[in-house]
C-alpha cells in the first residue's frame, strides 16, 4: 500500500501521465517532440515573472504557456523556417531573458526544484486542474485524431475536406502548453519531456492503428508510472528518475521483443 501522504502525489502523477500519453501521440505524429522540451525549458521565465510579481504561479505559468504556444504557432505560418527552428529560437530567447531578469531582479528561485520538480507539493486544486486536463485531452483525441492524422498525411487533402488546419494546430499547441504549465512544477523538466515521448513511442512499436496506439500508450503510461512510484517508495528513490528509468527500459525491451518476434 502507498503511504497516506503520498496518495495525492501518486494521483497527480497518474493524471499527468494520462494527459501526456494521449497528447504524446500527437507530438509524435506532428514531429513536435522539441515543442514540449522547448516550452518546459522556457517556462522558467514564467516562474521568475510569477515570483517577482508575487502572482499565482498556476495563473502565471498558464498565461505564459499560452502566449508561448501562440507565438510559436503563428510564427510557423511563415514559409521560410521550420517549426522546430522557431521553437528553438523562442526557447533560447525565453531562457536568456529569464537568466537576465533573475540577475537584475534578484529573484530567489531554486533551479533544482524546477529541473527535477517537487511531486510532494500537490494540493487539491492541482488534482482538480489535472483531472480537467486529462478529460479534455481524452476528448480532444476523440474529436481531433482523424483530422490531425489527415493533416499530417496530406494538408491539401485536409483543406479539401474542410479541415481548418491552423485552428486544429493552434488548439493542440495551447492544450499541450497548458498541460506542461500545470505539470512541470510537479514532475520537473526531465520527466515532463519523458512522459510526452516515451509512452507514445513505446505504443508505436506495437500499434497498427491510431486507436490501438492510444490504448497501448495510455495503458503503458499508467502501469509504468504506478509501478515506478511504488518502486521509488519501497527503495526510497527519487520518483522522477525512477519513472524515467523504467519508461526507458520498457521502450528498449519493447524494441528488442519486437525484433525477436520479427526474426522468429
Amino acid at each position: 500500500m502507498i503511504e497516506i501522504f503520498l496518495i495525492k502525489p501518486f494521483l497527480a502523477l497518474l493524471l499527468i501521465t494520462v494527459s501526456c500519453s494521449i497528447l504524446g501521440i500527437f507530438v509524435l505524429w506532428k514531429k513536435l517532440a522539441y515543442f514540449g522540451e522547448g516550452l518546459s525549458h522556457s517556462i522558467i521565465l514564467g516562474i521568475i515573472l510569477g515570483a517577482f510579481f508575487n502572482s499565482g504561479q498556476i495563473i502565471t505559468l498558464s498565461l505564459f504557456a499560452i502566449i508561448f504556444a501562440l507565438l510559436v504557432e503563428i510564427s510557423s505560418w511563415n514559409k521560410i523556417f521550420s517549426k522546430s527552428t522557431l521553437i528553438a529560437i523562442c526557447s533560447y530567447f525565453c531562457i536568456a531573458i529569464a537568466l537576465i531578469l533573475n540577475d537584475l531582479l534578484h529573484v530567489k528561485m531554486s533551479l533544482n526544484s524546477y529541473i527535477f520538480g517537487d511531486i510532494l507539493i500537490v494540493e487539491n486544486n492541482d488534482l482538480l486542474a489535472l483531472s480537467v486536463l486529462s478529460l479534455i485531452s481524452l476528448l480532444y483525441y476523440k474529436l481531433a485524431f482523424r483530422k490531425v492524422l489527415l493533416i499530417n498525411i496530406n494538408q491539401d487533402l485536409a483543406r479539401i475536406e474542410g479541415i481548418k488546419i491552423n485552428l486544429w494546430n493552434l488548439s493542440f499547441a495551447i492544450l499541450l502548453a497548458l498541460t506542461i504549465a500545470f505539470s512541470v512544477r510537479i514532475v520537473g523538466v526531465f520527466l515532463m519531456t519523458a512522459l510526452l515521448i516515451l509512452p507514445a513511442a513505446t505504443a508505436r512499436i506495437f500499434s497498427k492503428s491510431a486507436t490501438t496506439m492510444a490504448i497501448i500508450s495510455l495503458s503503458f503510461g499508467i502501469v509504468i508510472s504506478a509501478a515506478s512510484f511504488k518502486i521509488a517508495d519501497i527503495f526510497d528513490l527519487a520518483a522522477n528518475s525512477t519513472v524515467i528509468a523504467l519508461f526507458c527500459l520498457t521502450f528498449f525491451a519493447s524494441l528488442t521483443f519486437k525484433k525477436l518476434l520479427k526474426n522468429a
